[in-house]
């Protein structure tokens, strides 16, 4: 597919897994091509429709840039065009013009867009508006046309089914590490929302359509029962399908797992590929774990609170090695560790925490098993023992 469709879609939609692998080769093969997608990233929060790109001729697309950087040079460049090597580069060549073209164009105002804060609560709106969510108070959301979009009461969103939408409208709610958030959706289904999750879903479910959302992170559901609209969750390949029930889905994009939760009810998983074979029941008080290389299933009984205590903002610990203690905490308390003492992988803790600092919660594991650490703002090195 070619990499112009692939940056829309990522930005639009969603990619396949196969289509997700060919999209992170391209970005981390050059500093150019983050480049690019930063770019076009950044013209999508603007609000512009990033779709144009596709029926967007590169080298005039290229041209203007040329032109609005210096007319001489844009002469040159265009006898260059000729020959093989600037073909070959036409798409990305493309691109770049488009993202400078629109950002220096004399339509756009004197404002320097500014993406959001990375550590923000974000609302990306279905123009590609994006808006800046605070943790207290209440407001009411509207797009740029002025239509009320969310009713926003502290750090909980609330959709209107009575909304005028005759059409699957979609917004992304990004959260953050450090940060939680809740959404009620327009059938009543209440989303909690963990750290460094995001999640897409329609503004308001259509008659006759599956109610589907899509996550990457970890989310908990209170599925509003409906016979006639199953409630459908996707992560990466596994698709978690449920009439009404409370469960819990941790589908972090660097975990090897996507690891489904039931708390009560029924829900069934497939794979996204092969949803007309039968899918896989899970049982109240059991958690499923989808491995996302070899796409296979496996089913364990389970404490469920220790795998939904975050909603309260607890972190619970029962015989859990370090290693994956790691991400929890780096997710939780938004900072990097460092673990330089290779032997605490492995080593098992069980502890629970709530209101304690990152450093009470170091020193208390390191009373457990011993080890060096130092805290430096934000980063944390650990290393083995001094004594």
């Amino acid at each position: 597919m070619e990499i112009t469709k692939l940056i829309i879609k990522k930005l639009t939609s969603k990619l396949s897994g196969a289509e997700e692998k060919e999209f992170d080769s391209w970005l981390h093969s050059s500093h150019e091509n983050r480049e690019i997608f930063d770019r076009i990233t950044l013209i999508q929060k603007s609000g512009k429709d990033i779709r144009e790109l596709e029926t967007l001729d590169e080298i005039t697309a290229w041209n203007k840039i040329l032109q609005k950087v210096d007319t001489n040079k844009a002469s040159r460049k265009r006898t260059l065009w000729t020959r093989p090597i600037f073909r070959y580069a036409a798409i990305f060549l493309g691109l770049l013009g488009f993202t400078f073209w629109y950002l220096f164009s004399p339509l756009q105002t004197q404002e320097k867009i500014m993406p959001p804060d990375k550590n923000a609560i974000t609302l990306q709106l279905e123009n590609g508006e994006v808006k800046v969510l605070s943790e207290d108070g209440s407001s009411q959301i509207k797009d740029k046309e002025g239509n009320l979009v969310v009713t926003k009461k502290g750090s909980n969103l609330a959709y209107s089914d009575s909304a005028s939408v005759e059409k699957l409208v979609y917004n992304t709610l990004t959260v953050p590490y450090a940060k939680r958030f809740g959404i009620q959706l327009s059938d009543g289904t209440k989303i909690h929302l963990n750290s460094g999750s995001s999640i897409k879903y329609p503004v308001k479910f259509i008659k006759g359509a599956n109610r589907e959302v899509f996550l990457s992170g970890e989310a908990f559901f209170e599925v509003t029962e409906d016979a006639e609209r199953p409630f459908m969750v996707s992560s990466d390949d596994l698709v978690v399908t449920v009439l009404g029930t409370t469960f819990n889905v941790k589908a972090y994009p660097e975990d090897q797992e996507i690891n489904t939760v039931l708390v009560s009810g029924s829900v069934g998983l497939s794979n996204k590929d092969n949803q007309t074979t039968d899918s896989t029941l899970l049982e109240p008080g059991h958690m499923a774990s989808w491995d996302k290389t070899s796409n296979t299933m496996a089913m364990e009984a389970v404490d469920t609170d220790l795998h939904t205590s975050w909603i309260y903002g607890r972190l619970i610990l029962k015989r859990t090695p370090f290693e994956q203690i790691v991400p929890k905490l780096q997710r939780h308390y938004n900072i990097s560790i460092t673990n330089n003492y290779p032997i605490l992988n492995n080593q098992v803790f069980t502890a629970s925490y709530d209101i304690e600092t990152i450093e009470e919660v170091m020193g208390s594991l390191s009373e457990i098993i011993p080890f060096y650490f130092e805290v430096d703002g934000n980063e944390i090195t650990i290393n083995k023992p001094k004594n």
